[in-house]
């Protein structure tokens, strides 16, 4: 089987099939006010849309090399490398809001590194919101693009710049609801019923996946933080530390 057709299984399948689930219990945990139910599943969400991007492009969502090094380096939790490696992918024009950074860097420090409350954590009001603008702006680039048709040997002129001119179509910028992935995850659940709980969580206050284009959505924020017990005063005793480290990691 070529190569290629094994990469976009495992794509598509393992990561944003998974992804795309991840994506909505991120929704569910912000929603029940869940913070690191939410860090956790959000960052993950945009750790796997991310590998599949590189997967669908015959690159590596293993490893990696950093700059000024000649030893590869896994990818583990950290969403920055993950981007820097896309957005190497110059045909994709890979293109994400300025604030995208910043935010990633929140979430691998606290959700991908956090999962244990080993740091002190907290989010913002509008942290539902920034998840639901990344993952449409990264999920666009989640598929497999070809430079030939169906069945087709060789490559056809101008196929991929027409595809990718699609992706990055400004209408979709003004009508964000429009855009589908084929065979996604997200397009099959805004398909079911209006009960349906997978359903009622991805389209809740949800301005990016839904079938009506909102400019306005009301809801209950979460704004929350919390200090873990290795962080507060009683336990500066380097004797405390030592112990507890006996019973568990610190």
């Amino acid at each position: 089987m070529d190569l290629q057709v094994i990469l976009n299984t495992f794509a598509t399948d393992v990561f944003r099939r998974q992804a795309d689930f991840d994506y909505i219990s991120a929704r569910m945990n912000y929603r029940m006010q869940l913070r690191q139910q939410f860090l956790w599943s959000a960052q993950q969400a945009v750790e796997k849309y991310l590998k599949s991007i590189l997967l669908y492009n015959s690159k590596s969502a293993r490893y990696y090399i950093p700059e000024n090094s000649s030893k590869r380096k896994e990818f583990g939790h950290n969403l920055s490398a993950l981007k820097h490696e896309v957005s190497k992918i110059d045909y994709l024009r890979f293109e994400l809001p300025e604030w995208s950074q910043h935010y990633m860097e929140y979430l691998a420090e606290l959700g991908g590194f956090n999962r244990y409350l080993t740091n002190s954590s907290w989010n913002t009001p509008d942290a539902m919101h920034k998840l639901d603008e990344l993952v449409w702006n990264i999920r666009r680039y989640c598929q497999y693009i070809s430079d030939r048709g169906l069945g087709c040997q060789y490559e056809v002129a101008g196929m991929k710049e027409a595809v990718v001119n699609s992706i990055n179509n400004p209408i979709y910028q003004k009508k964000p609801v429009a855009f589908k992935l084929f065979n996604g995850e997200l397009e099959k659940i805004l398909k079911k019923p209006h009960k349906d709980p997978a359903r009622k969580a991805l389209v809740w206050a949800n301005m990016f996946f839904g079938k009506r284009n909102r400019k306005l959505v009301t809801f209950r924020p979460m704004s929350s933080s919390e200090i873990p017990p290795q962080h507060r005063n009683w336990f500066e005793s380097e004797t405390n530390r030592e112990t507890i480290s006996e019973y568990i990691r610190l």
